[in-house]
C-alpha cells in the first residue's frame, strides 16, 4: 500500500485540502498571526502541482493540451495584471480536474471548511482570537465568531448548505429543508446578513422544483428549471449594466441602492478611478472585514471602497475576457445539468448566481467550489442513484 504511485486523484484532493486551509484561515481573525506570505506560497505551490498533474498525470491529446495552456495563460497575464491570484488558482483547479470525481472534491470541500469553520468558531468563543463585532444603528449588532466580517460568515455557511444539497440531492425532504430554515433564523440572530438568508431560504423552492422537473413529463413543470441558467447572463449584465448608469439623484436608484447597502454607487466610483480592461488591472480596495477594516467601520466608513458583486469584480479586476470565461463556465454547467436532467448541479448553481450579485465570493474556493465541475468526472450523485435504480429494476 505505502509503495503503490499516487493518482492524478489523489495529489488533485490532496492539494485542495492544502488549499482550503490556508485561504480559508487567510479569512479569519488568524490573518493577523499568519500574514499573507504562507497564503501566497501556499497558492503558488498548489498551482504548480495543479499544472504538473495536467501535464504528467493528465491523457490529453495535442490539441487539448493547447487549448488548455491557452486558458492557463490568459489566467497567468490575469494574474500578473491584477496582482490577485484568486483568478491563477480558480483557473489550476478547473484545468486540473480531469478524471477526479467531483462528488469527491464537494465531500472534501464540505468535510475540511466544516471543520475549519467550527474550529474557528470556537477560538472566537474561547477568546484564543478574535470576535469582531459590528454595531450598526437602526440593526442587530453582527457578529464574525473569528471570521473576518459577519456577511462572510454568513456565506460559508450558504456555501456548505449548497455542497450538503449537491451531496444529499436525491435525500433531500422536509427533515433537511426544516434544518436549512433553523441555520438561517440562527444566522439571522448572529450575523443580521440579509442575502444569505435570503439564499438559504430560496433553496427550497429552487431545490423543489428542480426535483420535480427531473421526475415529470410535463414541459411547465420542466420549464422553469430549465431557465436557471439564464440568470446568469442576465444578472451578470444586470450588475454591470445597473453599476453603469447608476443616479443617485434618481429616487427609485437611490432606494436600490440604499437597499444594497450603496454597493452600486461604489461600483460606479470603481468605474470612474479605473478603466475596463481586457485582461486585469489591480485595483486598490480597503473593505471592513478584519482588524483594519473594523477601524475603518468605527470611524464612519471614510477611507472604505470595495466591489461587492463578483460579477463587476471580474470585469474590473480581472478583465473582459476572464469575465467572459467565467460567466460562460457558468453557462455550461448550468446548461449541462439541464441537458441531462439532472438539476443538482444546476439548482446549486442559481444560487451561486444570485449570491454573487451582491457577494464577492466566486472565485474564492474557500467559498465556491462548483466552477470545479466543468472538467471534473461528470457522473454525480443523482446519476449514480438513477443508474443503480434501472440495474435493480432490471433484475
Amino acid at each position: 500500500m505505502l509503495n503503490a504511485p499516487v493518482t492524478g486523484q489523489q495529489l488533485y484532493l490532496g492539494v485542495l485540502v492544502f488549499y482550503l486551509f490556508f485561504s480559508f484561515l487567510r479569512n479569519t481573525t488568524f490573518d493577523p498571526y499568519l500574514g499573507s506570505r504562507p497564503f501566497n506560497l501556499a497558492s503558488y505551490a498548489c498551482s504548480a502541482l495543479l499544472i504538473l498533474k495536467i501535464y504528467l498525470f493528465d491523457r490529453y491529446n495535442l490539441k487539448d493540451k493547447l487549448i488548455i495552456t491557452f486558458f492557463m495563460l490568459i489566467a497567468i497575464c490575469s494574474w500578473r495584471l491584477s496582482t490577485s491570484n484568486l483568478i491563477l488558482v480558480m483557473a489550476a483547479f478547473i484545468l486540473a480536474a480531469k478524471d477526479v470525481s467531483f462528488t469527491n472534491i464537494i465531500k472534501c470541500y464540505f468535510y475540511t471548511t466544516l471543520i475549519l469553520l467550527l474550529s474557528v468558531m470556537l477560538f472566537s468563543v474561547v477568546g484564543i482570537i478574535k470576535d469582531l463585532v459590528f454595531v450598526v444603528h437602526g440593526r442587530a449588532t453582527r457578529y464574525a465568531l473569528g471570521i473576518v466580517y459577519p456577511t462572510d460568515l454568513a456565506s460559508h455557511v450558504l456555501y456548505l448548505i449548497l455542497a450538503n444539497v449537491y451531496l444529499k440531492y436525491q435525500k433531500l425532504n422536509w427533515h433537511y429543508y426544516l434544518s436549512y430554515l433553523v441555520i438561517a433564523f440562527l444566522l439571522k440572530l448572529i450575523t443580521d446578513a440579509r442575502l444569505s438568508i435570503i439564499c438559504i431560504i430560496l433553496i427550497i423552492p429552487t431545490v423543489l422544483m428542480a426535483k420535480a422537473a427531473e421526475k415529470s413529463q410535463c414541459k411547465i413543470v420542466r420549464l422553469i428549471p430549465s431557465l436557471y441558467w439564464a440568470f446568469i447572463p442576465f444578472l451578470a449584465f444586470t450588475s454591470f449594466a445597473g453599476t453603469y448608469f447608476f443616479d443617485n439623484t434618481n429616487h427609485i436608484y437611490y432606494k436600490i441602492d440604499h437597499a444594497l447597502s450603496g454597493r452600486l454607487s461604489y461600483g460606479l466610483m470603481s468605474m470612474y478611478r479605473y478603466r475596463f480592461t481586457w485582461l486585469g488591472q489591480k485595483v486598490e480596495e480597503t473593505g471592513l472585514g478584519g482588524n483594519k477594516g473594523l477601524s475603518v467601520f468605527h470611524h464612519g466608513n471614510i477611507g472604505y471602497f470595495y466591489i461587492d458583486s463578483s460579477y463587476l469584480r471580474l470585469i474590473m479586476i480581472y478583465g473582459i475576457i476572464v469575465t467572459l470565461i467565467i460567466v460562460g463556465v457558468m453557462i455550461a454547467l448550468s446548461i449541462r445539468g439541464v441537458m441531462r436532467r439532472d438539476y443538482a448541479l444546476t439548482a446549486v448553481l442559481f444560487i451561486v448566481t444570485i449570491s454573487c450579485f451582491v457577494e464577492q465570493h466566486l472565485l474564492e474556493l474557500s467559498y465556491n467550489p462548483f466552477l470545479l465541475a466543468l472538467l471534473a468526472n461528470p457522473k454525480t450523485i443523482s446519476e449514480v442513484y438513477i443508474v443503480g435504480k434501472q440495474k435493480v429494476q432490471s433484475k
